[in-house]
């Protein structure tokens, strides 16, 4: 089996990478208003905001798990 040569955006992948990382984290202290019972509508938006985001990022990750699976020869 040979090795992959690493991906020539590398960099570029990381930041993304790094970034997804960051907003989850944010996503997950957006839902503090909730648990502690606060109720306004910009609350309500940003919950909208953020599950917006994770399904965003969620597609994105299961695309670039694909892509990793594919290169490593296990495509079936």
């Amino acid at each position: 089996m040979t090795p992959v040569p690493p991906h020539p955006n590398s960099s570029n992948d990381k930041k993304q990478r790094r970034f997804e990382d960051i907003f989850i984290i944010l996503c997950i202290f957006s839902l503090w208003p909730v648990v502690l019972g606060w109720r306004a509508p910009i609350y309500e938006f940003l919950l909208y905001a953020a599950l917006v985001g994770l399904v965003i990022v969620f597609i994105r990750r299961t695309k670039r798990l694909r892509r990793a699976k594919d290169n490593l020869g296990g495509g079936a």
